[in-house]
This record gives C-alpha cells, sequence and structure tokens, in this order.
C-alpha cells in the first residue's frame, strides 16, 4: 500500500519539487496550495490529489483535512513547507508584513498540527515534518522577522517532541542553506521606507548580494531527497541540516560560539 504525504505550498519551489520527488518513489502525494490553479504540471501527474488550503485559515485547514480524510482515509506524512520571508531593517518593516511573517510561519505551522494532530493520536502514528531554515539556528543581517520566525519553528517542533513521541507520533526538522528556487526571487519581500534612508545601503549592498550568489547556489533536489530521508528514518533524530553552506554556518557557531560568530557576521556585515 502505498505512504500518503500531505505537502503545503507545493505549487512552487521545493513543495513542488518535493511533490514530484516522491510520486517517482510510489508515494502517494497530497499537493495543497492556497490557489489550486496554480497546479500546473503537478495536475498530470497520477497519483497527485490537488486540494485548496490556506495555512493561514483555520477554516480552510479544517475543511482541506474534512476533504483529503474522506478521500483518503489516513496520512501518513505531513510537511509543513508554506512559507515567504520578510526581509529588511526591522524599522521600516510595517505591522501587516510583521503579522503575514507570524501567520504563514509560525500559526500557519502550529494550526496545522493542531488540526491534523487528532488523526495521527488516534492512529498512534504519523510524522510531521517542519521546514526550517538554517536560520532556525542562526541569524544573519536584515532577516530579523524571518529569522525570528524559524527559530520560533524550531522551539515549537523541539517543544512538541516530547508530548507526542509516547503517542506514536514522530516531529522532524528540515534545516536548509540556500538554494536556487522562486523562493529567493519571488518568496521574499523587502522592508523599505524612504523617510529612513539610514537603512538604504545596507538593504540595497545586502538585495545585490543576494542576487549575485542566486546564479552560484545549489540544485534544491537535494533537499527534497533531505525530506525523503526523514519521511523514511524512523529513528527519533530531529533535525536533518541540508546544503553545504548551512552545514558550514551552524559548525562555525557550534566551534567559535554564539558571541563571537556574531561578531564575525557583523564585521562582514559591515564592510
Amino acid at each position: 500500500m502505498k505512504k500518503t504525504i500531505l505537502i503545503t505550498g507545493s505549487n512552487s519551489g521545493i513543495g513542488k519539487i518535493t511533490a514530484e520527488y516522491f510520486v517517482e518513489r510510489n508515494w502517494q502525494v497530497i499537493a495543497t496550495m492556497r490557489n489550486t490553479e496554480k497546479a500546473g504540471s503537478l495536475k498530470e501527474h497520477p497519483n497527485v490529489s490537488i486540494y485548496q488550503l490556506d495555512v493561514t485559515d483555520t477554516e480552510s485547514i479544517k475543511n482541506a483535512k474534512e476533504a483529503i480524510l474522506n478521500d483518503f482515509g489516513k496520512i501518513d506524512v505531513i510537511l509543513n513547507n508554506a512559507g515567504f520571508g520578510c526581509y529588511g531593517a526591522f524599522e521600516p518593516t510595517t505591522e501587516s508584513e510583521i503579522d503575514r511573517q507570524i501567520a504563514v510561519n509560525i500559526k500557519g505551522v502550529m494550526m496545522m498540527t493542531k488540526v491534523f494532530l487528532e488523526h495521527f493520536r488516534k492512529n498512534r502514528n504519523g510524522l510531521f515534518i517542519n521546514i526550517s531554515s538554517i536560520a532556525g539556528l542562526v541569524s544573519y543581517p536584515l532577516a530579523s522577522m524571518y529569522v525570528c520566525s524559524k527559530w520560533a519553528v524550531e522551539g515549537f517542533t523541539e517543544g512538541i517532541y516530547y508530548e507526542l513521541r509516547p503517542l506514536g507520533v514522530q516531529v522532524k526538522l528540515v534545516e536548509p542553506g540556500g538554494f536556487k528556487t522562486n523562493f529567493q526571487i519571488e518568496g521574499i519581500s523587502w522592508s523599505h521606507d524612504e523617510s529612513m534612508p539610514e537603512y538604504h545601503e545596507a538593504t540595497q549592498k545586502t538585495i545585490k548580494t543576494r542576487k549575485q550568489r542566486y546564479s552560484d547556489m545549489p540544485d534544491p533536489i537535494a533537499v527534497a531527497e533531505k525530506i525523503f530521508e526523514a519521511a523514511n528514518d524512523e529513528s527519533d533524530r530531529l533535525r536533518y541540516l541540508v546544503g553545504d553552506d548551512a552545514e558550514s554556518y551552524f559548525a562555525k557557531r557550534k566551534e567559535i560560539g554564539a558571541e563571537e560568530y556574531m561578531k564575525d557576521v557583523y564585521q562582514s556585515f559591515i564592510n
């Protein structure tokens, strides 16, 4: 019998690549997204089922759950992938940008977990894989909101690990570095306010650097491979880093300590 994975934010980027990767390995994929008209080539796969689901709308999550369980009866894995990045200096960040960052990256993960947890609890089986980021383990300039959201996902996931493990329910974190996906272009918004010129030069420099790095970023298939590894790993391992940059940044922070690491990042930022 095919295993079933539900993926949020599956119309593009890591979500879509992962959906295709799992289908190729004989999984049944439940591809969810805010706008099903953007499903694109996923509609062509016989083992992909498309459902409307907005992680910022609890009723949408509940309606999707009812429809999905009515159609499939059982879900084995839920991949909380939907997300976006609010970047830029914090002071010009608007309240609506703050609300959106929290709603998608933090509350969205929490409500997906809360709504579907009953299903896993009653089955005494199931796995939540939450897409974090190296930004969930280290911080970097002009990313306070995005880093905050990923640190929250890290804490939430580690926190519920203890209460769900006795129920036979697993939680895991996949923590990618930078990969060449549309998230790097379309998934990031930059806060800006002309009345605060003090932040302008640093922001533009950072945007330019990120654009220059994009062409050298690795193939995101590595993230799908790591997610597949986590989905099939029956151990109690919690974290799965993926990407040379993620591995090196985290190793360096552990090696030299948080304070020295921050000094090093700051020097790179101002130079």
